[in-house]
């Protein structure tokens, strides 16, 4: 049951994320006026806003579960064909749904969100079922099964807009687009995160064992936080928001004391570009709180200040942690299915990277989502618009990254395992070290 799945399945996920990366920048640039103006009710400030949550994040997600489950908790999809017809139909969803929205056709968002459906269905019917019956990692598996449950409510909400659209029933457009961003944001990014990092980032730094009792904690926290922020923004119950929101914010402080925690007792000292994301990336979470709660608690809440929020944690959090951990995901994947053979260098994967140019990606995604919220915050076009900039240059040299790796599959320059070729039955990916 467990072993590496093919390139393809994963492969798919993450080339696709990549491309919507670029788009995503790109469509930031088109964007920087409304967002100077917090217009972030604007049409194409939504297309862009999905080009990141529905192209960027799910798509690495789901294509990191594909590559994570077999390798790390001994359960392997159930069906590579099914895995393929719901890579396709993410992505496809994903284009109607930024399409929709771009151009304000509600038929383009439904069908759009059709087609994610599927994906996600496809998701839970390959992986989730298997986590009653994994060799490891069952909490895990738990973790990743609660976080599926808040993407499906937060689907739920979706449709439910888009039948207020369609002219179909009334719904309050601005609360259902918080609990909806928070539900996608914190529920299923959130606790995939925790999930999922919780076991590779110590894993990464060589940290020991983490301690079992924040993930007991977290994982309740963030869920009954959500449901009652959810519901005390649907009903308009205002207690059940100041209450969701501070068992929210209380599980993410104690998430990113766990994520210092590691850092602290590494063992491995060198400052890897991954490592970066990921600082810069909690760091961004860390801002990113701290302005939601004052938006809450101090008087004369703005539109500019929601819109750093989202900036902060959509940007600075999720896009700069997951593109962190692609240079150690996807260029593992690279590496395991075609870097290597007979007579090959032995070369580990870490050193694919280009670490000069990782880090140069790095300084621009982080100073151009500061420059995005500085500008938000003061109203300047120009600081947005340079901000976006960055975040395009940014995303640039990561694909740049990856292309050249892929480009160079076949130089031979790769690793082997005992004088065999890595993936040989020698040789356990499900290490992941690097």
């Amino acid at each position: 049951m467990s072993g590496a799945p093919p390139f393809r399945l994963p492969g798919t996920h993450f080339a696709g994320a990549i491309v919507w990366l670029l788009l995503g920048g790109a469509g930031l640039v088109a964007v920087a006026p409304d967002l100077a103006a917090a217009r972030f009710l604007s049409p194409r400030v939504l297309a862009v806003t999905h080009l990141y949550t529905l192209g960027v994040i799910v798509a690495s997600i789901f294509g990191a579960l594909y590559q994570f489950y077999p390798m790390s908790l001994g359960a392997a999809a159930r069906s590579i064909r099914v895995g393929m017809v719901g890579a396709w139909s993410l992505h496809a969803g994903a284009g109607l749904v930024v399409a929709g929205f771009w151009f304000w056709h509600s038929w383009l968002q439904a069908a759009g969100w059709c087609a994610l459906f599927v994906a996600i269905g496809c998701v839970a019917w390959n992986l989730l079922g298997h986590r009653r019956r994994m060799s490891q990692g069952r909490r895990v598996g738990a973790y990743i099964s609660a976080a599926h449950s808040m993407l499906g409510f937060a689907f739920l909400l979706a449709g439910a807009r888009i039948g207020a659209s369609l002219g179909w029933w009334t719904i309050d457009r601005l609360d259902m687009i918080a609990a909806h961003f928070h539900l996608a944001a914190f529920g299923f990014a959130g606790l995939t995160a925790v999930g999922v990092g919780g076991r590779m980032i110590p894993m990464f730094l060589v940290s020991g064992p983490p301690p079992d009792w924040p993930m007991r904690v977290i994982g309740p926290g963030v869920v009954g936080g959500l449901l009652a922020l959810t519901g005390g923004l649907l009903f308009g119950f205002e207690p059940a928001v100041w209450l969701g929101s501070l068992i929210g914010v209380g599980s993410a402080v104690l998430f990113v004391i766990s994520v210092a925690r590691f850092f602290r007792r590494r063992l491995v000292r060198r400052l890897e570009p991954t490592f970066g994301h990921v600082l810069v990336g909690f760091g961004c979470l860390v801002l990113a709180l701290a302005v939601g709660v004052a938006q809450l608690v101090l008087p004369g809440t703005s539109a500019h200040g929601w819109v750093m929020y989202g900036e902060l944690t959509l940007l600075g959090w999720l896009v700069i942690f997951i593109t962190g951990i692609w240079y150690r995901l996807f260029t593992f994947l690279i590496w395991l299915h075609f870097y290597g053979g007979p007579g090959a260098r032995v070369r580990p994967a870490a050193e694919l990277v280009h670490r000069p140019t990782a880090w140069v990606a790095l300084g621009f995604l982080a100073s151009g989502v500061i420059l995005l919220v500085a500008g938000t915050a003061g109203m300047s076009l120009v600081s947005t618009r340079t901000g976006a900039s960055g975040v395009l240059a940014g995303s640039l040299l990561v694909a740049m990254q990856y292309a050249r790796i892929y480009g160079a599959r076949n130089a031979g320059s790769a690793a082997a395992v005992g004088g065999r070729p890595a993936g040989s039955p020698s040789h356990n990916p499900g290490t992941l070290h690097t």
